[in-house]
């Protein structure tokens, strides 16, 4: 998983008024932990990505904008 912090920092400055404090709340992440991986480029934890994707799922957004899944491999098994 990867966060794709530009969308994430967009969003935080339409919705939450460009405050790290109010995005923090709304994730349930520390907001020294917000601002570390929004500024300092840190990488999110498991706890990040589930605060974003349940404020995503309860206001209607989809999260796939700002968390960034992997591609599933494809795995072909012939005989030739």
């Amino acid at each position: 998983m990867d966060l794709n912090k530009c969308a994430l920092q967009l969003l935080m400055d339409e919705r939450f008024n460009f405050s790290y404090t109010k995005l923090f709340k709304a994730i349930g992440v520390d907001v020294a932990h917000v601002y570390r991986v929004l500024v300092k480029n840190n990488t999110p934890g498991i706890k990040f990505f589930n605060g974003i994707n349940k404020w995503c799922t309860d206001n209607q957004i989809d999260y796939r904008e700002y968390v960034l899944l992997p591609n599933p491999f494809n795995i072909v098994n012939s005989k030739t």
